[in-house]
């Protein structure tokens, strides 16, 4: 890891914060199932440990998201720090007692911390990092952690996610975590265009929308031959995740709208399975297609309420997306458990589901992304309408933008692939067909005549 970068640029420091968080409670949650395989019937494993411990998750996000409504960023950091002591201790009697009763207890207690935990990455998400990068800090952070997970379930035989080995690489994590906990990381962020912070719909919708999303596909993926292809492994299933994470950032930051659009995919990859039982290559295509649309449903339900909490105003509602997704991960497990005896009645269930998140999520489609586009238009129209008053050609046009985002002179000439005395002459001319005397009187007019 390069220090130096990461000491200088805050959206490392959130990457890096994140990669650590997630890799820490990833690990700690497969050392307690682990554990818990051996003592517990594998009929009910998933039941306790993504049914009820998802839930616990839940709690500990929203513990934390009402605390941090009147705390202040160190007081986030102190409860972090807190968290993650605490979190570890709990793994000791959760991985190592013989007596179920004590591994579930410090299980849920320690699932609780690990929401507490992993909240503060998801604040400095949506505090630290701007709009146009958080997808890519995400993303990433969530790939690479995915990778670093993989490699340590894969060494000696899955040696160092078990037992005492497996203890020993969550110390090492925890102390890295609380030293990337403890760095500073700069300034907080402003957002370019805000939401109305009463705007309350669009985020009790949002919420909605992930916790129904997260119910099901957690659902949907327990359809019968889902993993019954040739080729599954769980190897390769994190691999084309982590690379499915990767993607959805990058695509998620070039545009949210196609983002989200391949989120709503994902959920209709269970049924395409289905459909093509019996059919060995369209089926592992499906498969494949299925995780790596996984990582854009995980990019999408965190980034959805980073962006609308960081509108707001509001960094401590970011964690909304993983609370009402873990909500949703937990309910879809249990309705999967439930109703796998009679298969049937499982799909005609999810494909209610389905129907219902589908028509809520293109309504909170049309909320989020209609009206931006309906903005955009309007600020180019009226920028045209700007221009074309003051009779401005179309090199004094290109000028002006570049004027109107505070470029100095020789930006605007590296820019444009002109001299600074070329500049110098638009600006003049801008000037004296504005009627104005300086560059700051030019943003005043503009901003006046298009508000």
């Amino acid at each position: 890891m390069d220090m130096n970068r990461l000491a200088s640029d805050p959206r490392m420091r959130v990457a890096a914060l994140t990669l650590s968080c997630f890799l820490l409670a990833s690990t700690g949650w497969l050392l307690w199932l682990y554990h818990i395989a051996k003592l517990a019937s594998p009929a009910s494993v998933d039941m306790l440990t993504m049914g009820v411990g998802y839930l616990m998750q839940a709690i500990g996000i929203g513990a934390t998201a009402f605390y941090g409504r009147s705390a202040d960023h160190r007081q986030l950091q102190r409860l972090t720090v807190g968290a993650i002591v605490a979190f570890v201790a709990c793994l000791v009697p959760s991985t190592l007692s013989p007596n179920l009763t004590s591994v579930l207890a410090f299980g849920y207690l320690a699932n609780l911390l690990s929401g507490c935990m992993q909240s503060y990455y998801l604040f400095c998400l949506a505090r630290f990092v701007e709009a146009p990068r958080r997808g890519l800090v995400f993303g990433a952070a969530y790939a690479v952690s995915t990778g670093l997970s993989w490699l340590l379930s894969a060494v000696g035989g899955g040696m160092l996610t078990r037992g005492i080995p497996g203890l020993v690489s969550c110390g090492a994590l925890a102390l890295l975590t609380l030293a990337l906990v403890r760095m500073p990381l700069g300034d907080a962020v402003a957002e370019e265009q805000p939401r109305d912070a009463s705007d309350h719909t669009t985020l009790y919708l949002a919420c909605i929308v992930v916790a129904l999303m997260s119910l099901t596909k957690g659902a949907g993926f327990s359809f019968p031959t889902v993993d019954l292809v040739d080729g599954v492994n769980l190897e390769l299933s994190r691999l084309l995740y982590g690379v499915g994470l990767l993607i959805a950032g990058i695509v998620s930051d070039y545009d949210r709208k196609i983002g989200a659009l391949c989120c709503a995919g994902a959920l209709v990859m269970p049924f395409l399975m289905l459909a093509l039982a019996g059919a060995a290559a369209p089926a592992t295509i499906m498969w494949a297609l299925g995780y790596l649309f996984n990582g854009f449903f995980s990019v999408f339900r965190v980034l959805l309420l980073a962006d609308l909490a960081s509108e707001q105003g509001k960094p401590q509602l970011a964690c909304l997306g993983l609370l009402f997704g873990r909500v949703g991960d937990s309910l879809g497990t249990i309705i999967s458990i439930v109703l796998s005896s009679v298969p049937l009645v499982l799909i005609t269930t999810v494909s209610v589901l389905f129907a219902l998140t589908i028509m809520l999520f293109f309504a909170l489609y049309q909320r989020l992304y209609a009206t931006a586009v309906e903005a955009t238009l309007s600020e180019r129209e009226l920028f045209e309408r700007f221009a074309t008053r003051h009779d401005l050609s179309s090199r004094e046009r290109e000028v002006l933008r570049l004027v109107l985002e505070e470029r100095t002179n020789s930006e605007i000439a590296s820019e444009l692939f002109v001299s600074e005395a070329t500049v110098k002459y638009h600006v003049r001319n801008l000037l004296r067909k504005t009627g104005c005397h300086n560059r700051l009187e030019i943003l005043a007019l503009y901003h006046g005549a298009t508000s």
